[in-house]
């Protein structure tokens, strides 16, 4: 199978799933929020136009477009852009909702003065083509606040699975650094700086249902035929299985009868 349809595949799981779980994301994405708004205090003040890549239910970019003239809310998941619409506490007429692919932006060159994205650039397996997208419509002077999941990631659930089974898990995250050279790579000044975030759960199936409920159980498929996604593994769930997971888990990491789950995310602030 080529690479080009198994990525095609990959978009649309991804924007299946994160569809899914619209109803549930912003019960469940008090992580994601925390990172977001870390990723916010990195923004000046106002600009004229916006887009927010990945803006998932909206509540993000309903603040950022209290930065900006014109917003441009868009996301993968069409479930995520109606979520958004239709929850709009209020009609706001600077937001505009827009479906599209951040390895392709539907926007033309030049066009944006702040570029913002949140949690979402590490789903694209093609760093390099990301940034030259973000680099061709951003405007001369313009800025860029991006926060990507990166190397590190996961690492105790990676860990806790390797234990059990040969079958990859838990995606593969590229280095902070991978990413900052990929901006540099396009053109762009970057400063980056990285910070641990460590969500505490009750127990393995709570842990794994953080994960399920914002949408992220989707495991990228690679060139390899042995790669799956762990919401789609017929034994990964079986009883025998979670509970070989979470006694390693508990043995190697709990602390106070409570299992971490760390997100390493990096923050690039880039300028054109």
């Amino acid at each position: 199978m080529a690479i080009t349809s198994i990525a095609s595949q990959n978009k649309i799981r991804i924007a299946q799933q994160f569809s899914r779980a619209a109803n549930t994301y912003n019960s469940a994405a008090d992580v994601q929020l925390d990172i977001a708004f870390d990723a916010m205090a990195f923004l000046p003040s106002h600009y004229k136009t916006g887009l927010d890549i990945g803006c998932g239910t909206g509540r993000i970019s309903q603040k950022l477009s209290t930065r900006c003239d014109n917003l441009i809310a868009m996301d993968l998941a069409f479930g995520m852009l109606e979520y958004a619409k239709q929850n709009t506490v209020l009609a706001d007429p600077s937001i505009s909702w827009l479906q599209g692919d951040a390895d392709s932006l539907p926007l033309a060159d030049n066009t944006v003065d702040m570029l913002f994205s949140s949690m979402v650039l590490q789903w694209s397996d093609n760093p390099l083509k990301v940034m030259s997208e973000i680099s061709r419509v951003m405007t001369s002077g313009s800025n860029a606040i991006l926060a990507i999941m990166c190397d590190g990631s996961f690492n105790q659930l990676n860990d806790s699975w390797l234990n059990i089974d040969s079958q990859r898990h838990v995606n593969n995250f590229a280095s902070a650094q991978f990413w900052c050279d990929a901006a540099i790579s396009q053109g762009l000044h970057v400063n980056m700086q990285e910070k641990q975030y460590v969500t505490w759960h009750q127990d393995i199936r709570m842990l794994l249902s953080s994960i399920k409920s914002i949408g992220a159980n989707v495991v990228l498929k690679s060139s390899e035929p042995t790669d799956t996604a762990f919401s789609q593994s017929k034994n990964t769930f079986n009883r025998r299985t979670l509970q070989h997971l979470e006694t390693y888990y508990q043995q190697k990491y709990a602390e106070n009868m409570q299992l971490p789950l760390t997100y390493q995310v990096c923050f690039l602030h880039c300028s054109k």
